[in-house]
């Protein structure tokens, strides 16, 4: 009786169960921490791998390895990969990991298993290396499971920075000589009735007309050129208006009035002569010791006259045609500081076009940017504006005949710089530091984009023509890149002009039914590359910041 009821009380006595149900679970709960603890170990072997596999790719694309040929690239990878693999404990990889390739800058694919030591330098160069393999389990191994299964992978993208020629034409036609300041267009409005600086022909019919511009020279006191010989500065004093008269009305003693002057080209270049004295001095112009003088107010004995283009420089305007040679400075300076950063070697060439030379050379291709006598010292020799000949009524003088109109001849130019022309350009190469290869070719211009030459039917006066659209084409054809800076084109170019000459300089700004100036540069430009400045921003800025696209997309090779 009392067995049964001890038997029925231990029946019912449930507070072992804990202890028995943790016994029974113990070992499935150590198999699942040790499992946990063999994943973990793949996971951080893995990151370990990933980590390797992204130094082997990015030691194929350092600056060192992109002049090496793909062979040498993959080599560099695979050992890179390989040490630091092998200091990762309890790893097994797959006999072909890691798995290397590489596509070029033409998109071609290539396994370095398959790379030779032909196989040259890389302009640009994607690699990937991927790898599989497994990781050894501790715990997991007792039920079996012996391994874990990694992998992983890793792309990286490289371009080097290419060896580049710049050839950059500087347009100095007359239509530059416009002040890049809109101070500076109203202040040759004001005094000279005309804000182009190039107008010398025109400053004779505002004397004339009696607008009094030249008097306004006069009376603020800017400088006469009144005898070529002179260099610097000097004063001339003019016989004015009767000071005192006598009994019979006579003059007996007039006022005199003197005025300064400057000479800032002894060869007279920036003077406008009209009608000079041949021998002695007419009474109406008392100015001794000259056998020239200034305007006196009788048109029948006009002497000699400033022109706009001087007055310009004398007043301290600075001119899109002076503002050049200050771009072109500093872009040297730039251009030396991107080649150190770049690892790379450019060189410069740099020319002037415009009426008188078409195309002129003023510095030959060279890699002394900055030093002494190279590019940027030779700046000094760029030749601004000529101004226009009165004779020919502001046509300017083009070889023998004189009869051609080519102000801007883009036709002369880009055939001068093609194969056959004056100053061919050499088919480029891809920049790269493999013996026998070429630099890449830039042609920059910086020009308004104003045609004005004789093609076809006849003077152009308008946007890039379409035969010249297909020049630059073909320059383009032979993978030589065109940057052009359009310094636009404005209608205070036109405005003082007369009515007709302003409507076809209205087309060509507007595309009324043709191609506008700045539509035929930007298809005559490489994809990108042209770049617009406008009045009061910096000529110098724009021409830097199109110099960094310019090398953004030599590194994009097709």
């Amino acid at each position: 009786m009392k067995l049964n009821k001890l038997l029925r009380a231990l029946r019912a006595d449930q507070r072992g169960n804990v202890l028995m149900i943790f016994g029974f679970s113990l070992v499935p709960m150590v198999f699942a921490t040790g499992m946990g603890i063999d994943y973990a170990r793949a996971m951080k072997a893995q990151t370990k791998l990933n980590a390797a596999a992204d130094a082997a790719a990015l030691s194929a694309v350092s600056q060192t390895m992109m002049n090496e040929s793909n062979k040498a690239a993959c080599d560099k990878a695979q050992a890179m990969f390989a040490a630091q693999a092998r200091a990762i404990p309890g790893v097994t990889l797959a006999a072909d990991a890691p798995v290397i390739s590489m596509k070029d800058a033409d998109g071609v694919v290539l396994k370095c298993a398959d790379a030779s030591d032909s196989s040259g330098a890389s302009q640009s160069r994607t690699v990937t290396v991927a790898y599989t393999g497994t990781s050894d389990n501790i715990f997991a191994g007792i039920l079996g499971w012996a391994t874990l299964p990694i992998g992983g992978s890793s792309d990286t993208y490289a371009s080097v920075a290419p060896n580049i020629d710049f050839y950059i034409a500087l347009d100095t036609s007359p239509s530059m000589a416009l002040p890049t300041t809109s101070a500076g267009i109203k202040t040759m409005e004001d005094n000279i009735g005309c804000a182009f600086a190039c107008h010398s022909n025109k400053i004779e019919n505002n004397v004339k007309s009696g607008t009094g511009h030249m008097n306004k020279l006069i009376l603020d006191n800017v400088a006469f050129a009144l005898n070529k010989g002179d260099f610097g500065t000097g004063s001339v004093t003019e016989k004015g208006s009767c000071k005192t008269t006598n009994k019979k009305g006579q003059c007996t003693e007039y006022y005199y009035d003197t005025y300064s002057y400057t000479v800032i080209d002894p060869s007279g270049r920036y003077v406008f002569d009209n009608k000079p004295y041949k021998s002695g001095t007419p009474s109406s112009c008392n100015v001794s010791n000259l056998d020239k003088c200034v305007y006196n107010g009788s048109p029948t004995t006009q002497g000699q006259f400033a022109d706009s283009y001087w007055y310009a420089l004398n007043k301290g305007l600075t001119l899109r045609v002076t503002d050049e040679r200050f771009a072109v400075r500093d872009l040297m300076d730039l251009a030396v500081s991107y080649a150190v950063d770049n690892e790379a070697d450019y060189r410069a060439a740099l020319y002037t076009f415009d009426h008188s030379t078409n195309l002129k050379e003023i510095a030959p291709l060279s890699d002394n940017l900055t030093g002494s006598g190279g590019v940027k010292d030779l700046t000094s020799g760029i030749d601004l504006v000529v101004v226009n000949d009165k004779a020919g009524n502001g046509r300017p003088p083009n070889g023998a005949s004189g009869s051609e109109y080519l102000f801007t001849s883009f036709q002369s130019i880009l055939r001068a710089f093609s194969p056959g022309g004056t100053h061919p350009i050499p088919n480029p190469g891809l920049g790269t530091k493999t013996s026998g290869d070429k630099p890449q070719a830039f042609l920059f211009m910086v020009t308004d984009g104003m045609s004005d030459e004789n093609i076809g039917s006849g003077r152009t006066r308008a946007a890039m023509q379409q035969a010249q659209i297909e020049q630059c084409t073909a320059l383009k054809a032979r993978k030589i890149k065109i940057a052009i800076l359009y310094t636009e084109y404005t209608y205070e170019s036109i405005k003082s002009d007369e009515p007709g000459q302003r409507e076809i300089a209205r087309k060509a700004i507007q595309g009324d039914g043709q191609k506008s100036i700045a539509q035929a540069l930007t298809e005559c430009a490489s994809p990108g590359l042209m770049y617009t400045v406008k009045t009061d921003e910096s000529i110098s800025n724009a021409l830097q910041s199109l110099f960094s696209k310019a090398l953004a997309a030599a590194r994009i090779v097709r």
